[in-house]
């Protein structure tokens, strides 16, 4: 048996080295110099190209290389073997905190600030009004988004597609979007990328909520529809978007989003995986494979997550 790793443009070095000091005997090997096609049991993948998963037929399950899932679920022809995913305690430390900090920098006016002290001026202004944030999604990503919240003072609620108890939290389930979001100061996507998610955050989503929203997407780029999402900046029915993820990546440099005043655009920054962490999570399950034991961390392929 031997793992593939299918993870296109990026240096995989250090991960290779992490996975041989803790799998020293186990052959790894990297698409697409594969020498060995049937002895690969296991694949670690990220963003897997077109056909780049087809001649591994004596595959036996699929990692991805990350907390999500949605590249993987959408590769045509994707074999019928268990599939599972990362999940790490930093990263929604991480995301919360990311969250939080942003939200705290619009309140506080610090873009102003930043172009202000470029021009020499000082022209003081009151914090922003404004303390309800809805979640949308309490997996574990929105969920420590929505605590950490809730700790520095804000009125937090989640919405998901069945209803949580989160102490001093309210929960919304399935059919109570247009309530979770009616008076939302803040709205913070941390949904999965499903079908179901897919463009969700559109022109009559947008319309639901209170003038003067912010909009902040650390999920996946796809569930925003941009040309509503310019359309409702531009109306002043959304203030302000923080973006973190966008549906090409990077985000092309012709884009509308760049030039906009009413966007804050982080690269794909808000939670980045630990290298230590990702490689005990895929060792550990490769071991189980091997051991013949149930894997951990599986993924629910018709729920997407």
């Amino acid at each position: 048996m031997s793992i593939l790793l299918v993870i296109p443009n990026r240096k995989l070095d250090k991960l290779i080295e992490k996975f041989q000091s803790i799998l020293p005997d186990v052959k790894i090997q990297v698409w697409p110099e594969v020498s060995d096609a049937l002895a690969v049991e296991y694949i670690v993948a990220w963003q897997p190209p077109k056909g780049s998963l087809a001649p591994f037929v004596n595959c036996k399950a699929i990692a991805s290389f990350g907390a999500g899932v949605d590249s993987l679920l959408q590769y045509d022809g994707l074999p019928n073997v268990p599939i599972t995913r990362i999940v790490d305690d930093n990263l929604a430390s991480d995301m919360s905190r990311y969250v939080l900090t942003h939200i705290l920098a619009y309140q506080h006016r610090v873009e102003l600030y930043v172009k202000q002290q470029q021009e020499k001026l000082w022209k003081p202004k009151r914090v922003r009004v404004g303390n309800k944030v809805t979640v949308l999604g309490a997996g574990q990503l929105g969920t420590a988004s929505a605590n950490l919240l809730q700790l520095n003072g804000f009125d937090v609620s989640v919405w998901s597609r069945t209803a949580k108890s989160l102490e001093g939290i309210t929960s919304y389930a399935q059919d109570d979007l247009a309530r979770a979001v009616s008076d939302a100061d803040y709205i913070v996507c941390l949904l999965p990328s499903t079908k179901h998610t897919h463009n969700m955050i559109d022109h009559a989503f947008l319309s639901k909520t209170k003038k003067g929203v912010v909009i902040i997407n650390v999920a996946r780029g796809e569930i925003i529809d941009e040309q509503s999402l310019l359309a409702n900046l531009d109306s002043g029915q959304v203030a302000h978007a923080i973006l973190d993820v966008f549906s090409i990546e990077p985000l092309p440099q012709t884009h509308a989003f760049w030039q906009h005043s009413a966007i804050t655009i982080t690269p794909h920054c808000s939670a980045l995986s630990n290298v230590d962490t990702v490689t005990r999570q895929l060792c550990d399950n490769y071991l189980r494979l091997k051991a013949g034991q149930a894997l951990v961390n599986t993924v629910d392929c018709d729920l997407g997550y």
